[in-house]
């Protein structure tokens, strides 16, 4: 225990106790101290130790070394010995001689409370890592001088057995007198200098290192070795190279080895093999998506492992024993560590941190589950350390019971008891609260009922007859052979809840609707139907969003793997900085190596933050402004690192370009991007500026080659975003990229008045910090040139005539909410729309800003309003009614896209439109077109 106060030595052993150490120091002649009569009274294994290396023992005592791990140098010395053995029985000997030496010193720490739990289970398990190597080399030694050593038929390289450790030893949590579990490969097929395959080389050692260590000798043994964790179980060849091994489990592999896996490392032999195989089966262990399933399969080992949870005299396999509480850290990592890597932890404690870091535990329950896997790993040792006996069970005779309560720090078995029926329970709790799955009451099971479209209209799906015949459609899509018994299980279980929760709904037949299409298409994906079935909080907000949102149950429909974002409620208050989010980013990106993955994992970033901010929306949760200040905070931070991963590709493949300090590049965002009013689905109208030297030039043009491909390269996940380029100089006629100074002479000599317009919301957004400051001083010179009043209010009615032409012209469909609208104009493009505010935004910023800097310094339209309040441009009550308009129609138009309910009527948006109107003919001298 991590807490624990040493054993009171003071007081009188109990009588049993005292009477077995009394025993032993008489038969060996020795007056034991205290702390010795303790431990010997408690542990026969201690004794028998003692017994055997008397003198070993009593020089211990009187340096108190046992109270102590043993110095690193001394157990380096000790195995350094192991390589002097000559043949099997002197390496078996050495072997057993030191493990038993340090065994004791650990028992020795552990029943006089010297040690943590942690510091028990490290100990023992650096001590069978440091076996296993010990006896691993001089086994290859013997095996290469016989044969040769073993090379690599593709490197030439000498090849070595990789160890790997699962189990307790995966964990570092070794126990007193347990099995090791281990698993053999090696990197490379090859031979060695006389013809023997590496794998029948490494076969010979594995089998070699198995009898050196588990076979019984008069010694004892050193660790009982399990290889039934390996690839086919007991019928599976005993060592398998990397590569094959990797194949099995991309294509054979059961989801028990999945647990399996959770806790395996390299222990021992060839670590970079064995790291870099483990590696390679990541996607096997930990799945991609939030992977419910698992829990299913928790279920299932629950129902194959009744009997042995009805056992209460087992502390690992009883209920609440250490193997639930293994299974209830063991499920989370495997549900959630494809996306989380942090909970790829393989100690128990470790990864039980991590979960509760990541909020999947409240720290209550963390806690709780903490301490009750310290008390019953505590206990387990107690009970081993008696006879160095591989046992879980509790013990039946008085001495044994007295024993196990008293090394523990208990007066009695039957105090122990209590504290540990304590303990259990704290376990069973958390694990039967994952397993739980509440089922709706036969009476409004709305599922069994769907061909009949009276129980349906009764809950109020129309007529429901409609809702009957969608409901059939999605049994008959059940039924298909193509949908296995899983899925099939899966949705039954899960429609009572989600009709249930549809009924509750404003509209319940639009809801369905909505929702049948995901359903059909994740039956043959069924873990997402798992995810929502184990979690009716994520369905109840599957349901409400579906029912608020066409766009994002479409959203859901096309990535199922969303859904997992609504287990939590979306509660973006506030958008998080940029830095936040880029340094999230930047941490998802450094687990990925290849470009390709690379891509996937910009875009599921991306996705994931849209979904959550839009979702939030939906709910309620976030405003209009954080909104857009969450999109395009999050847009930054994909393009900044967009730009880095392309300028490192270009890099390796093309050579650094010479004669640079830093990375003088940056992109400009326009429009949305430039005025931080990005919405969901937003494009990005980008700009590329620099002030490389007339010789990089074509390293340049091959890093906005590289970045347009990252950003547009249609994955199985879409393009990135959108990209306009067309506000570059020249338009679509000029170059894709354009350095500083010829940016500058452009917007001064050559470019029309709405380029200049377009400039009111430019700014830099990614790349190198010096040429973004020098960017933004250039910005606000060319806005702050003087110009004609007159000429630029000519300009701009003719703009905006040209607009309202072109839309004419083109016919353009007004959007469904629009329609309704007086005059029919769209919130955009219409009479005193969106468009009539940005460009008398434009006006003034162009007209004045020579006048008055402050006009220039902000490129979005609430804050330069905000400036030609505070300098006079505007009068107080024009400027606030222009925001005010500005915002509606903007969250009007918004919740138009997300096909969100609007917060109110026509009647408003009219005074705002005359208010628009008004200020144009007043500003501008006439009304819009």
């Amino acid at each position: 225990m991590s807490d624990q106060t040493p054993i009171a030595l003071d007081a009188p052993l109990p009588q049993t106790i005292a009477e077995r150490a009394d025993r032993f120091a008489s038969q060996n002649g020795l007056a034991l101290p205290p702390d010795a009569r303790w431990v010997l009274g408690l542990s026969d294994f201690a004794a028998q130790v003692a017994r055997s290396e008397r003198d070993w023992f009593v020089e211990g005592l009187a340096s108190a070394a046992f109270n102590r791990p043993p110095e690193a140098a001394a157990l380096k010395a000790a195995l350094n010995g192991l390589a002097t053995a000559t043949d099997m029985a002197a390496l078996k000997r050495a072997l057993r001689r030191l493990r038993n030496r340090w065994q004791f010193g650990i028992v020795w720490r552990h029943l006089l409370r010297l040690a943590s739990f942690e510091q028990t289970v490290g100990a023992l398990s650096e001590l069978a890592d440091a076996l296993i190597e010990a006896a691993l080399g001089v086994l290859e030694r013997w095996e290469a001088e016989r044969h040769g050593e073993p090379l690599g038929a593709y490197s030439n390289e000498p090849q070595r057995l990789a160890v790997l450790a699962l189990g307790k030893l995966g964990g570092r949590e070794l126990n007193l007198s347990s099995d090791v579990d281990l698993v053999f490969t090696f990197a490379e097929d090859g031979q060695t200098a006389t013809g023997l395959s590496n794998h029948r080389f490494f076969t010979r050692v594995g089998q070699r290192l198995i009898e050196a260590l588990h076979s019984v000798t008069e010694d004892g043994f050193t660790f009982r070795v399990d290889m039934r964790l390996r690839p086919y179980g007991g019928s599976g060849a005993l060592v398998m190279d990397c590569a094959a091994m990797t194949g099995y489990f991309e294509t054979q592999g059961r989801d028990w080895e999945r647990y399996a896996f959770v806790k395996a490392r390299p222990c021992a032999g060839d670590l970079a093999a064995g790291a870099a195989f483990l590696d390679a089966i990541q996607p096997f262990v930990y799945r991609r998506y939030l992977d419910f399933g698992a829990i299913d399969e928790m279920r299932a080992m629950k129902a194959r492992r009744m009997d042995d949870r009805r056992r209460a005299d087992d502390l690992k396999l009883g209920a609440g024993g250490i193997r639930d509480a293994e299974f209830c850290v063991q499920v989370q990592q495997l549900v959630r560590g494809g996306q989380q890597p942090e909970l790829r932890q393989p100690g128990f404690l470790a990864a039980l941190a991590a979960l509760e870091d990541a909020g999947v535990f409240d720290s209550d329950a963390a806690r709780g589950l903490g301490a009750a896997y310290r008390f019953l790993r505590d206990s387990e040792h107690s009970i081993q350390a008696e006879a160095d006996r591989q046992s879980q069970r509790l013990p039946a005779s008085d001495l044994s019971r007295l024993r196990l309560a008293r090394s523990l720090g208990f007066d009695g078995y039957e105090a122990y008891s209590v504290s540990l029926a304590a303990h259990r329970s704290q376990v069973e709790t958390v694990f039967e609260r994952l397993l739980m799955v509440d089922a709706p009451s036969p009476d409004r099971d709305l599922w069994a009922s769907r061909s009949v479209p009276l129980a349906l209209a009764r809950a109020g799906f129309g007529d429901g007859v409609q809702a009957a015949a969608l409901l059939d459609e999605l049994a008959k899509a059940r039924d298909r052979a193509s949908v296995g018994e899983a899925g099939r299980r899966r949705l039954n279980e899960l429609m009572p809840r989600l009709l249930q929760a549809l009924a509750l709904a404003k509209d319940p037949l639009q809801g369905l609707t909505r929702l049948i299409p995901l359903l059909r298409a994740v039956l043959r994906r069924s873990t997402y139907l798992a995810l929502l079935r184990d979690h009716p909080e994520a369905a109840e907000r599957l349901v409400r969003v579906a029912c608020r949102s066409l766009w994002l149950a479409e959203r859901i429909r096309q990535r199922p793997g969303l859904l997992s974002l609504l287990i939590d409620r979306p509660s973006v208050k506030l958008a998080p900085d940029r830095q936040a989010l880029s340094e999230a980013l930047g941490q998802q990106l450094a687990e990925v190596r290849e470009e390709e993955a690379l891509l996937d994992e910009l875009r599921a970033f991306k996705e994931r933050h849209v979904f959550q901010v839009a979702a939030a929306e939906a709910l309620g949760g976030l405003a209009l402004m954080h909104v857009s200040d969450y999109l395009t905070h999050l847009a930054e931070a994909v393009l900044e690192h967009s730009l880095k991963l392309a300028w490192d590709q270009c890099e390796i493949r093309h050579g650094a370009p010479e004669s640079l300090s830093g990375r003088p590049f940056v992109v400009v965002g326009y429009g949305k991007l430039g005025g931080i009013e990005l919405g969901p689905g937003s494009d990005l109208d980008i700009v590329f500026v620099h002030d490389l030297p007339l010789a990089q030039l074509q390293f340049a043009h091959r890093l906005v080659r590289k970045l347009l491909h990252y950003l547009t390269a249609p994955t199985y996940l879409g393009p990135l975003y959108e990209v306009d380029m067309r506000l570059r100089p020249s338009g679509s006629a000029g170059t894709l990229m354009t350095s500083l100074d010829a940016f500058a002479e452009y917007q001064r000599s050559r470019a029309w008045v709405w380029e200049h317009q377009a400039l009111v919301r430019a700014r830099a957004v990614a790349g190198d910090a010096e040429l973004q400051r020098r960017f933004e001083q250039t910005r606000i010179d060319l806005l702050c040139q003087p110009r004609s009043a007159e000429a630029l209010r000519a300009e701009v009615n003719q703009m905006r005539r040209r607009i309202a032409a072109h839309q004419r012209g083109q016919g353009l469909k007004r959007s469904r909410g629009a329609a309704a609208h007086p005059g029919g104009e769209g919130l955009k493009q219409g009479r005193g729309s969106i468009v009539d505010i940005e460009f008398m935004v434009q006006y003034i910023v162009l007209a004045h800003a020579h006048e008055e800097p402050a006009l220039a310094h902000h490129s979005d339209n609430v804050r330069i309003l905000e400036a030609a309040k505070e300098t006079g441009i505007l009068e107080g009550e024009d400027a606030d009614s222009l925001t005010r308009a500005y915002l509606v129609l903007r969250e009007r138009h918004h919740r138009e896209v997300l096909d969100l309910e609007g917060d109110g009527g026509d009647a408003e948006l009219a005074v705002h439109r005359r208010a628009i109107l008004d200020l144009w003919h007043r500003l501008l001298d006439q009304p819009p077109a």
